[in-house]
Parts: structure tokens; sequence; C-alpha cells
């Protein structure tokens, strides 16, 4: 085992905690959003030189912006008559732990992620509904926060020796 691979194991626990937090009470603790974040930044700094954070950072920020770029534009053109806030459909700890993820990964592996996540909250949100007939608002953080788990013990299991 090398330090590499600990070093992707770092921001696990933080993250499952925010995982089931945001599942069983729909809100993060500050706290913990903060060891995340502190968490990944370590990672990224020991793991990748400061020239790809920042290549990372610029180009996963591009994307995020594209991304919630289109989502307001839909809310706006959709809901045309009718007051809708973004903020209605997601909530700044989801914002923030996006972000937060940025560092860590190429734009490539952040896309996957993302909509390894997306999936996986969209698939919960549907089970709930057709299972307890009841409506539910995603917990974007817990399926990110899965997706996220799964492709670090990924990456410790199939880490080059």
């Amino acid at each position: 085992m090398t330090w590499s691979q600990i070093l992707y194991l770092l921001p696990i626990v933080p993250a499952a905690v925010l995982a089931l937090s945001d599942l069983r009470h729909r809100s993060i603790p500050v706290g913990w959003l903060i060891a995340f974040g502190s968490c990944v930044l370590l990672a990224a700094a020991f793991l990748s030189p400061v020239r790809t954070i920042l290549h990372n950072v610029l180009t996963n920020i591009l994307l995020l912006g594209w991304m919630f770029g289109g989502v307001w534009l839909y809310l706006r053109l959709r809901y045309r008559n009718r007051t809708r806030s973004f903020g209605r459909y997601i909530g700044s700890g989801d914002v923030w732990f996006v972000l937060l993820l940025m560092p860590l990964f190429p734009l490539t592996v952040y896309i996957v992620l993302l909509l390894s996540g997306f999936a996986a909250g969209l698939l919960y949100g549907t089970a709930v509904r057709l299972v307890a007939r009841r409506t539910v608002t995603i917990p974007l953080v817990s399926a990110l926060g899965v997706a996220f788990i799964v492709y670090a013990f990924h990456c410790f299991y199939t880490w080059p020796s």
C-alpha cells in the first residue's frame, strides 16, 4: 500500500458522513463539508502538481457553468409566468460539494462522476416515487458522494504498485 492509495481514501469518511446526513435530513453540516474540502485539497496537492490542479478546476468550472446555465435557462423558459428559483431545485450544499470535488479530477473523470451521481439520484427518486408512492427531493450530495466513494475505492484497488 502506497501513500498515493491512502490519499485517495482520505476524503471518504467526510463524504460518507455528508451523504448520510443529506439522505436523512436533506441538509449537510458545514463542518463536515469543510473537512471534505480539506481532505480533497490535501489529496490533490500530494497527488498532482499545481498546474494540473488549476487545469482541473478551470475545465470543471467551465463544465459546471455550462450545465447550471442550461438548467437555469430551461427553468426560465419552462416556467415563464411563475416564479421558480434555481435554488428550489439545487441547494447550496449540493453546489459546494460539486465545487469541492473539482481539484481532484480531470474533466473526463469529473463528467463520469457527475453523470453517475445524477443517474443514481434519479434512480433513487424514481424508486421512492414508485414504491412508496410519494414525491421526494433528490439527495444530490448522497448520490454524488456514493459515486465518489465507489470511484475512490476503485482507484485504491487498481492503483499501480
